[in-house]
């Protein structure tokens, strides 16, 4: 921050968010020099309205408290006089500057002029791998405990906080990078330039040495890879602790003992010991028990780099909390460093060279500067080059992301030798060779398997982690899927001939210069253009044949899905496949001349030339996958194969997908689990009625040792199940009656309870309908209610959630399972309806198609196993550890009165009791179990 400079800190708080019509009802300002508070304001302000209620359940103040402060005209002489020399900051400084001045305007003062800073876009950039920008999350992640969200004084006080940290950020940065930081930074709102214009000005008058961890490549600032950052350990903990005893010891006091785990270790560890090609092993570990440092542990003391282990789990989300949390936490105690090798494809990993073009060529007042700014200051932060590391804050479908990401390998190389010995992806393929622990998830292994040479050809062990998802995303990687847009956005990327620095003003420019032919652009574009008409006539062929475009329900928003036979299309269907499948053959068959061309003469070629054929090369491998995926759903004809479209209930032409699932494939990459010498397959839910034998028929193996871990947890003391009497008969009901016995229930259950509850639907169609019955409910008025698809995403959901202690959240399919809610953030699970897969689902389908096959039962086979596990995963949502209490409600008679009954209840813990009594009883046993205890 400038020196000698007085800046203001404020936060306004208001009847709404409209500037016009909407009043303030609070003011606060702190004014700061040289890093010391001057001076803190705060007033209460009249704005001649009533607060409305939302706006009092927000910020705490009330119409009455307002009533009695004085009216903005009272108070705007000496705001004005406060302000008017100073540098005026807010978090959101666009709503907080525009709302004070529209007041002063209204009390016949003049708008102010004074400089303005906006928090959000500075915080945006100088920590580029926060998770959220709302004001009390980043100011939680910097270690500031912000009582009172939503109380101006405390709200300027926390922008106060997060100020002089950025700053004290900033000055710790390269030099280099503040300079460019000063230069990109007239994008940004209002003149937040000015806070690095100033930063950059104390720097250059006292300049400091660049960190010895950092270096410079074409003015660009970042982690130098040669450098190992890993300390020498002194040489203790070298063998694996086998005992109880020396686990303890193994650890600090932030290890929390549990003996299901400790067996965990044991076996994991005796089992990749030994040296000859063993049956698989499956561990149930239940919900809590810690399973990921049950497997880390006894891992690290067996892998080495000649024989390493793969770690696969179900996302690439789990995977980075895998490094940065788990193994990060277990290399505090080992004497030895873990190499460990993170592996996701290459378009995850920035590429140095396409974010060097993009620097030299960004427009400073398009929002790709600002983009270009929080990479800047990611470089000097991050060893891996993942783009996933960059938190909130960035349009991650902006086409910027796209081309900053790693492209084709073999022609960066040779257009970009300069950063090939810093490029990330060329580490992260080099740290592989030399790891002795390789951590994936589940989609890129599977994904892997399909090529000829896999990437990891050469490891013979493996442990599958959440691997009751696997079966799942061996079938997702079994099936092809063309969309609408497949197609449409690659060949948008092409550009036009008006767009200046476009590949195809590239290439008209090559051809002026004789580079390549005229007549090669000309067939392109002709093609091009040929394709698009027909690929729009032939999606509206397919939406006008199945009345997609009449299926209109006002407010419920979904997926939806239809089987189709793609094999038994019409004679014209089968031709204009036939047409579309050569236009774009011929559009890539012309592109790789041209390429091929451009490199023959690269040094004729500008470097802006050079980066957008590197693009165009990208963009025809992208153009390549599609047309294969297209000509593989419409040509092949395998009776075991199954197909189907699916689209968006509210745009169908523009979200249309096309897809087909191979038998053939599935069982093909089935197969690629026989060639590991050692397989390890954990979850806390692969047993069904006591029985391992549907998770070995979904991976078609023969052999399986079974470990099953029981959780030790109290659940007789801190468990109760409850399934109301006179439940609703679902099959016999109409879906009105059906929806409105929900709201009714959840109503009951909910409006005496001041506690969270999350609840379960099957049916995104259902829960939307109760989502807004709960809302019009005045019972409910105190509630926080949120839905999945509606109240923003998963993530949102889930923090929102967990701030609250008495709020609903309805959430269906991913909401079972793979979710963290310990303690008092989850006190109660409902479960709507039991949940079964429906039957019309294509997946489903194919699935029941097979089992047919074999003259089996599908739902016996297939659908009751299904859903008791999912069962098991949403009771697996509420004990999380030793002192979490919790209450399970079934909404669903079958649960009591089916044949299956006793199947379902096998996916509780033996010793949990089940109570069957009315929906008002069951409300006031909720209050009575979680605040007594019993």
């Amino acid at each position: 921050m400038k020196k000698n400079q007085i800046y203001a800190i404020v936060d306004i708080e208001s009847t709404g968010g409209n500037i016009e019509n909407d009043r303030m009802i609070q003011f606060a300002c702190v004014l700061l020099e040289n890093g010391e508070i001057l001076e803190s304001f705060d007033t209460y302000v009249n704005p001649l309205k009533n607060v409305p209620k939302r706006i009092q359940e927000l910020t705490g103040i009330s119409s009455k408290e307002v009533k009695e402060a004085p009216y903005f005209e009272d108070i705007a002489p000496v705001l004005y006089s406060m302000l008017e020399q100073t540098i005026f900051v807010a978090h959101n400084v666009g709503f907080d500057f525009q709302f004070l001045n529209q007041e002063f305007q209204r009390a016949g003062f003049p708008k102010l002029t004074i400089p303005a800073i906006d928090t959000v876009e500075l915080a945006q950039v100088i920590f580029p791998t926060s998770n959220s920008y709302v004001l009390q999350e980043i100011v939680e992640w910097l270690g500031y405990d912000l009582d009172r969200p939503h109380n101006a004084l405390f709200d300027a006080e926390a922008t106060v906080f997060l100020l002089k940290k950025m700053d004290e950020k900033l000055q710790t940065l390269p030099l280099t990078t503040v300079e460019k930081l000063a230069e990109l930074s007239h994008y940004c709102i209002a003149e937040t330039y000015l806070f690095f214009i100033h930063a950059l000005d104390i720097m250059k008058k006292a300049p400091k040495d660049l960190s010895k961890d950092l270096v410079i490549a074409e003015g660009i600032a970042l982690k130098d890879p040669s450098i190992c950052i890993q300390a020498i350990k002194p040489p203790i903990n070298s063998f694996y602790p086998e005992s109880s005893k020396s686990k303890t010891a193994f650890f600090d006091d932030s290890y929390l003992k549990r003996s299901t785990q400790e067996e965990m270790m044991d076996t994991v560890y005796q089992y990749f010991k030994k040296s000859e090609k063993m049956d698989g092993l499956a561990i149930e570990a239940s919900s809590g028990l810690g399973k990921s440092l049950g497997y880390m542990l006894p891992i690290s003391f067996i892998a080495t780099s000649e024989k390493p282990i793969l770690i696969s789990t179900k996302t690439t989300i789990l995977q980075r909390q895998m490094v940065e949390e788990t193994f990060a936490y277990l290399n505090q105690f080992l004497a030895f460093p873990l190499k460990i090798a993170s592996v996701k494809g290459k378009y995850h990993y920035l590429s140095l060279a396409n974010f060097e073009y993009k620097l030299k060529h960004v427009d400073l007042q398009d929002i790709e500067a600002l983009f270009c700014m929080r990479i800047l200051v990611w470089l000097t932060e991050t060893t891996t080059g993942d783009l996933d590391e960059l938190g909130a804050g960035g349009n991650n479908s902006h086409d910027f992301w796209t081309e900053v990401r790693v492209g084709q390998a073999n022609l960066t190389s040779k257009t970009f030798q300069k950063w090939k010995n810093l490029d990330f992806y060329h580490r992260a393929q080099k740290a592989l060779d030399q790891a002795a622990i390789i951590v994936t998830n589940h989609a890129f292994l599977v994904h892997d398997w399909k090529k000829e040479k896999s990437l990891f050809s050469d490891v013979e062990r493996i442990l599958i982690d959440e691997a009751h998802f696997f079966p799942d995303v061996v079938q997702s990687a079994a099936t092809e899927t063309i969309s609408y847009n497949s197609f449409i956005s690659v060949l948008k990327k092409f550009g036009t001939l008006e767009k200046e620095n476009s590949i195809i003003a590239t290439l008209y420019e090559l051809s002026r210069r004789n580079i390549i032919k005229e007549y090669q652009i000309q067939s392109i574009e002709t093609n091009k253009t040929l394709f698009e008409s027909e690929w729009e006539a032939f999606i509206d062929y397919w939406v006008d044949q199945l009345n997609l475009s009449r299926e209109k329900k006002s407010r419920i928003i979904k997926w939806q899905e239809r089987s189709v036979e793609f094999s038994q299309l019409s004679l014209p269907l089968k031709r204009t496949v036939k047409e579309l499948t050569r236009l774009v053959y011929e559009v890539i068959y012309v592109g790789n001349h041209i390429i091929n061309k451009s490199l023959e003469d690269k040094d004729q070629l500008s470097s802006s030339e050079q980066f957008n054929m590197l693009m165009f090369n990208d963009f025809l491998e992208e153009l390549t996958n599609n047309a294969q995926s297209f000509k593989t759903i419409f040509d092949q004809n395998s009776p075991g194969d199954h197909s189907w479209i699916s689209y968006y209930s509210k745009k169908p032409s523009s979200t249309l997908k096309f897809n087909r699932t191979s038998l053939y494939m599935k069982e093909k990459l089935l197969h690629s689990l026989q060639d590991y010498s050692h397989v390890v397959y954990t979850s806390s839910t692969l047993s069904y009625n006591r029985s391992i034998d549907f998770f070995k028929k979904q991976l078609e193996l023969d052999n399986l040792r079974f470990v099953e871990l029981l959780s030790s947890y109290n659940y007789e003391k801190n468990t109760k199940v409850y399934v109301p009497e006179k439940l609703l008969a679902v099959k016999e009901s109409s879906s009105d009656d059906y929806i409105g016995y929900l709201t009714d229930s959840i109503e009951i259950l909910a409006k005496e309870v001041d506690e969270n509850a999350l609840i379960l639907f099957r049916s995104i169609d259902s829960l939307q309908r109760v989502y807004h019955n709960l809302q019009n409910k005045k019972s409910l008025d105190n509630k926080l209610i949120l839905a999945q698809n509606i109240s923003g995403t998963k993530s949102k959901l889930l923090k929102q959630f967990k701030k609250n202690r008495n709020a609903l959240l309805l959430g269906a399919d991913s909401f079972w399972e793979g979710i963290d809610l310990p303690g008092d953030s989850l006190k109660i699970v409902i479960v709507t309806r039991l949940p079964f897969d429906s039957p019309e689902l294509p997946a489903v389908k194919m699935r029941y198609k097979e089992i047919l096959a074999h003259n089996q039962n599908p739902f016996v086979q297939d659908t009751l196993p299904r859903a008791v596990l999912r069962m098991k995963q949403g009771f697996g949502r509420l004990i999380r550890s030793e002192n979490d209490k919790g209450i399970l409600i079934i909404l669903d008679s079958r649960y009591i009165e089916s044949s299956y009954a006793h199947i379902f209840k096998q996916a509780l813990p033996p010793e949990v009791k089940i109570e069957q009594l009315p929906l008002k009883v069951i409300s006031k046993e909720i209050n009575h179990f979680l605040k007594n205890g019993n």
